[in-house]
């Protein structure tokens, strides 16, 4: 399984992008949700996860969307930080949130609006791979999640590493999934280049396809579909690309093939 996608979520889905309000509550959660946008840099994940946890509580109460069965570690935490507050208020939430972000700036005012612009679709960083991988113990995936496309050509250049093109790893992942989970487009051009079967399944049932779908990558879905991947592949859950699409605009791109 995937150990990280490309991040927990978009800016927009921690409540920065948030609409304007209409009571004192909900306009200091908007204040809150703003000034978020200031702190990123030094908020670790943990923290970030709990901010999306309120937020998704506080704007549209108990979470009511099935638990994620596949490989995607953000999807699945993002679900377990809205789940595990249960039957908490959406009052509730908004003050905790609200708190959590004086916690990490105590200079914040959430009675004074921000006088810097709201941002949208803006991405926090990816989760760290914490290994300190030497440069020589460098494997093909490896860069592959680097995006490092001269060293993807180079690695293939051998027949053994080649000949894996379309095996999955330990985690149940071809190299083509962890392009796609990626978003490099040029090294998923140069492994479908190498042979790399667009529509491989994972030991989720997964293609190349969904993984795009579901992690945004619209120019990686786009290259995937010019090169002959099927729209109508279902995963072990019975799950489409267009079924796990993050968002409308990749869905509709999907559902035009």
């Amino acid at each position: 399984m995937a150990k990280f996608v490309d991040n927990y979520s978009d800016l927009k889905e921690l409540g920065i992008d948030c609409e304007e309000c209409d009571d004192s509550l909900t306009e200091a959660f908007g204040r809150a949700a703003d000034h978020l946008k200031i702190l990123l840099p030094n908020v670790d994940n943990q923290t970030l996860l709990t901010l999306y946890g309120y937020y998704k509580q506080g704007s549209e109460g108990v979470c009511s969307i099935p638990k994620p069965s596949w490989y995607d570690m953000r999807a699945k935490s993002k679900w377990e930080a809205w789940r595990k507050l249960g039957d908490m208020s959406q009052v509730e939430a908004k003050k905790l949130y609200i708190e959590t972000i004086k916690k990490l700036d105590s200079s914040f005012d959430d009675t004074v609006s921000p006088s810097t612009p709201k941002e949208q679709w803006v991405k926090v960083s990816s989760m760290p791979d914490e290994r300190n991988i030497a440069e020589s113990d460098k494997t093909l995936v490896d860069y592959i999640k680097e995006g490092n496309v001269t060293e993807v050509k180079g690695c293939l250049k051998s027949p053994d590493v080649s000949a894996l093109v379309n095996e999955t790893d330990e985690e149940g992942l071809a190299p083509i999934h962890w392009a796609a989970d990626s978003g490099f487009v040029k090294v998923l051009e140069v492994l479908i280049g190498a042979g790399a079967d667009v529509n491989l399944k994972d030991s989720d049932g997964q293609t190349a396809l969904h993984y795009a779908s579901s992690c945004g990558q619209a120019e990686c879905v786009k290259c995937l579909l010019r090169h002959g991947a099927q729209v109508d592949v279902t995963d072990n859950e019975g799950c489409t690309a267009a079924s796990v699409a993050s968002d409308e605009s990749i869905k509709e791109l999907l559902n035009t093939f």
